[in-house]
């Protein structure tokens, strides 16, 4: 029989939401309460093993996938993402600002809320290519552009220093904003469960980089922190399906915290990055020269919903197990100079003054902190 379990990611994952009933009642039922899970009648369908199931699901992901061409991404912005307005509740996706919101339902009514992951990554690396396959009666044409970079320059010391004020900061701005704004030791004494979580050691490495954690705090990966970069020219497509599927600690008991807690838990990951990509992707289309740039640049670096980076997720305390999620979808990017770019045909080597990164880095946090609050509080 299918583990219910998993009956509830393949539902997750093909219409958003892991029990038929939840997608019928979305955010006005706790995720406890749910009696009728989707998974139930998958079990009465199929008799396919767990394995068997992944594979099928594996192999239908990657033809879709490889049938899709890559997307172009120009300075730091992923072109071409198709938004739904004005649906809102819990499939409604919206904009605000710079951010992408999609269950912007689930934010409405938000005062007293709790942090219960707050991480910032820092990218140390990163390879793009740019890939031109194409044919013709006559021949078939391939072409590429690839581009390394990597950063020097940076400790440990300044991360953490990085963290800890890009934390405070976002407390501050929640706290401005009219939110009640609950501390961790006062959450882990109303949700027992949370000081038995699993942490990551700080500085642990993931998909963008190495993840820090405020002083006092510990690393809670969310979806996809613990996978490999994409770094194909399809810009997550290749990988996103698989993604869905990661169902991380703090992302499957985050709205038991807030049903138990009786307030909303907030979930962040800031992505302070050293500079924003230009990508022509992978394109079927002869006269389109792949192509990807680099532009240096203290960064909190942005994506979309198939390839997240900077975002927020929000569950209130009868949000359905469904998070609302606000996605930076724009770069926001410094023009304070703080290193020296060296290299060359295909190699970028950017060799930091720490000082100065610290200086942009805290600048740049600060307006993407006060961006993130607002798009949260606009749907509120």
């Amino acid at each position: 029989m299918l583990p219910p379990r998993l009956g509830e990611q393949v539902c997750q994952t093909l219409f958003g939401y892991p029990s038929f009933f939840a997608y019928k009642l979305g955010p006005q039922i706790p995720f406890r309460s749910v009696i009728f899970s989707f998974s139930t009648a998958i079990q009465l369908l199929l008799t396919m093993t767990r394995s068997a199931l992944l594979l099928l699901l594996g192999s239908s992901f990657l033809a879709v996938a490889a049938t899709m061409e890559g997307a172009i991404v120009k300075e730091g912005v992923t072109q071409d993402v198709k938004m739904y307005h004005g649906g809102g509740g819990p499939t409604g996706q919206t904009v605000a600002g710079d951010f992408l919101i999609q269950h912007s339902d689930g934010f409405k009514g938000a005062k007293r809320v709790a942090i219960s992951v707050f991480n910032v990554a820092f990218p140390g690396e990163n390879s793009l290519t740019a890939n031109m396959h194409a044919h013709n009666n006559i021949a078939v044409y391939h072409n590429s552009s690839t581009l390394h970079t990597v950063l020097q320059g940076m400790d440990q010391a300044v991360r953490q220093r990085i963290a800890d004020a890009a934390y405070a900061n976002f407390v501050d701005e929640l706290k401005q904003a009219g939110y009640d704004v609950v501390e961790r030791e006062e959450l882990a004494r109303l949700t027992p469960e949370y000081s038995t979580w699993t942490a990551a050691p700080n500085f642990s490495p993931g998909r963008f980089g190495t993840y820090v954690a405020p002083t006092g705090r510990a690393v809670y990966f969310l979806q996809g922190d613990t996978a490999k970069r994409d770094v194909s020219g399809k810009k997550g497509q290749l990988l996103s399906p698989f993604r869905a599927l990661d169902r991380p600690q703090a992302f499957t008991r985050s709205p038991y915290l807030a049903y138990d807690g009786k307030l909303g838990i907030i979930a962040v990951t800031l992505v302070v990055d050293y500079g924003v990509y230009s990508s022509t992707g992978e394109t079927k289309k002869l006269k389109v020269e792949p192509k990807v740039d680099f532009l240096p640049g203290v960064t909190v670096q942005s994506g979309s919903f198939a390839d997240t980076a900077t975002l927020v997720e929000y569950w209130g305390p009868k949000s359905g197990g469904f998070a609302a999620i606000a996605v930076l979808a724009a770069p926001v990017r410094s023009d304070q100079p703080f290193a020296e770019i060296a290299g060359g045909a295909g190699e970028v080597v950017v060799k930091a003054e720490a000082v100065k990164f610290e200086q942009a880095a805290l600048e740049v946090t600060h307006r993407v902190n006060a961006e993130l609050v607002a798009a949260m509080a606009s749907q509120r």
